[in-house]
């Protein structure tokens, strides 16, 4: 009697086996094809290029071609749709960023996706410091003596990439940790800023290093601080606002690659055992490093924890700006 259960119970598994075998050789002989990588914003930007170079490195790795496709649209909606109601199948994943993933969920009511449900994290690629930048005009050289400064002429203006945008919400933390009144200006992107600021226009920014980094050697402007919690290596000797205001609580400004939610597990680790391994190289680390940029790889999981961990900062930051999800 025994046999015969044990018999019965080999045979439907037996059978069961040409129903598994199909997905079970997918995950291991993936990929097979090219896999497509949607950019949510326009070309042209040092994202872009470290992105593209990241991709295209992991791709010798993973034996197929990545295609990095730009998607531009309503801030990074657009393309961050495209890939949310793609296959699950690792052959369309998302180039993102803080803003993509996490601003646009803060502000939006009516967004297709949902940063965490719609997405599987796959690894983080660079953390992207941001930094408290001023004019040369300014008789200023630390965060206390701008502080002072702006209370004393409370109402001066400050640059932003947009409302609502990462700068923006930084900004108005700023604000109130320090106690000071200052009038936002946003500006269509960040490259209109820099020629506003060194013209005397405008005194006052959030914006990456790098992409002041000539103007700051050359003694044009000057970094205050860093809008985080860590000291970037690079720079040592520029303190965080979070060292000069405990209270000041940054959210992350990252950038890492995504896939659509219910992505196989087996394929996410090639995935991410592919962009780690390139993350890796000389070449990559270096043009990250020129950009004032953290390299970050890591797992999935990491990279989710910083989801989960951000997210909730993001909500909160939106808030105290003053400002109502659409």
């Amino acid at each position: 009697m025994k046999t015969r259960q044990v018999l019965r119970i080999l045979g439907a598994a037996l059978a069961m086996l040409p129903l598994l075998r199909p997905a079970f050789a997918q995950e291991d002989s993936y990929p097979v094809k090219p896999i497509h990588v949607v950019f949510p914003y326009p070309a042209g930007s040092a994202l872009e290029v470290v992105g593209r170079l990241v991709a295209e490195r992991a791709s010798r790795l993973l034996g197929q071609p990545i295609v990095f496709e730009n998607k531009a649209g309503a801030n990074g909606i657009l393309g961050t749709a495209q890939v949310a109601r793609a296959r699950p199948d690792g052959y369309t994943l998302a180039l993102t960023t803080t803003s993509a993933l996490l601003l646009n969920s803060a502000q939006r009511n009516d967004l297709a996706y949902d940063p965490v449900r719609s997405f599987t994290p796959v690894i983080a690629v660079a953390d992207i410091p941001v930094g408290l930048i001023v004019s040369t005009r300014l008789p200023v050289t630390n965060v206390g003596a701008l502080v002072a400064h702006l209370r004393k002429q409370p109402g001066q203006p400050y640059a932003s990439v947009g409302i609502g945008s990462f700068n923006h919400l930084l900004m108005e933390q700023f604000k109130r940790v320090a106690g000071v009144d200052m009038l936002h200006v946003p500006y269509q992107g960040a490259a209109p800023i820099l020629p506003e600021l060194l013209g005397g226009r405008v005194d006052v920014t959030v914006l990456s290093v790098g992409s002041v980094l000539g103007q700051w050697k050359a003694g044009q402007v000057r970094v205050l601080a860093f809008m985080s919690d860590k000291r970037l290596p690079s720079q040592p000797d520029v303190p965080t606002m979070s060292e000069v205001f405990p209270s000041f609580r940054p959210f992350g400004n990252w950038m890492g690659f995504v896939a659509p939610t219910g992505t196989p597990e087996p394929v996410v680790r090639k995935l991410n055992a592919a962009f780690a391994q390139a993350l890796e190289l000389p070449e990559v680390r270096r043009k990250i490093e020129e950009e004032q940029w953290r390299v970050m790889g890591g797992s999935a999981q990491d990279l989710a924890r910083m989801i989960a961990n951000d997210r909730p900062m993001v909500e909160t930051a939106v808030k105290a700006a003053g400002l109502q999800p659409e």
